[in-house]
C-alpha cells in the first residue's frame, strides 16, 4: 500500500510545483524595450525579464540606482555595423545589485551585458509617469570589454591628402587676390 501512495505523493509534488511557477513564468522569458513600448498595457505591472548593456552612469539614489540597459543590436551583437536606432529601458533598483555591473558603455567600451528581473511599469507613480522597470535581481551575462579602435591607415592618408590640398588652395587663392 505504501508503494502506491509514494508515486501520488510524487505527483502532488510536482503539481504543486508547476502552480508555483505559473505566474513566475512570464519573467522567464526575455521581453524587448520594442515589445514593452508597443505592447505597455499588457506588460504594465507584470514581472519581466530584461537583457541589456549596461551604459551611461550608475546613478545611485539612497539606498537604490538607476542603471540604463540598451538591448539593440549594438550592445548585444557587439558589432560595430552602424545601422538602425539604440533602445533600451531605465531601470530601478537596489544599489548593491548595481555594484554588480564593472563596466559601462561608452565610446570606449562595450558595457556588461546584464540580466534583470523585475516589475515592468508603463507610467511608473513613483518616478513621475515614466516607464521603467524595478527590478529586484540582476546578473552578467557577459562582461563588458574594450573596444579596440584600430587605427586605419587609409584615413590618414585622405587627410594628409585632403590637408595638403587645402594648403595649396588657401596659397593659390591668396596669391591670385594680391593686386
Amino acid at each position: 500500500m505504501m508503494k502506491r501512495e509514494r508515486p501520488h505523493i510524487a505527483v502532488s509534488f510536482v503539481s504543486l510545483l508547476v502552480l508555483f511557477l505559473l505566474p513566475t513564468s512570464s519573467a522567464l522569458a526575455l521581453t524587448s524595450s520594442t515589445e514593452l513600448i508597443e505592447e505597455h498595457k499588457a506588460y504594465d505591472g507584470q514581472v519581466i525579464t530584461f537583457e541589456g548593456e549596461a551604459i551611461g552612469d550608475i546613478m545611485v539614489r539612497g539606498d537604490n540606482a538607476w542603471i540604463h540597459l540598451n538591448d539593440d543590436q549594438y550592445g548585444k551583437m557587439r558589432s560595430r555595423k552602424l545601422s538602425g536606432y539604440n533602445s533600451g529601458m531605465a531601470v530601478w533598483l537596489p544599489a548593491n545589485e548595481a555594484a554588480k555591473i564593472t563596466t559601462l558603455g561608452n565610446y570606449d567600451n562595450w558595457g556588461d551585458l546584464v540580466r534583470v528581473v523585475g516589475t515592468f511599469n508603463a507610467a511608473c507613480p513613483e518616478h513621475g509617469g515614466d516607464m521603467d522597470i524595478h527590478a529586484i535581481s540582476l546578473a552578467i551575462i557577459d562582461p563588458g570589454e574594450a573596444i579596440e579602435r584600430p587605427i586605419e591607415t587609409e584615413r590618414i592618408y585622405w587627410a594628409l591628402g585632403l590637408g595638403l590640398s587645402s594648403a595649396l588652395l588657401f596659397f593659390l587663392n591668396r596669391r591670385k587676390s594680391r593686386p
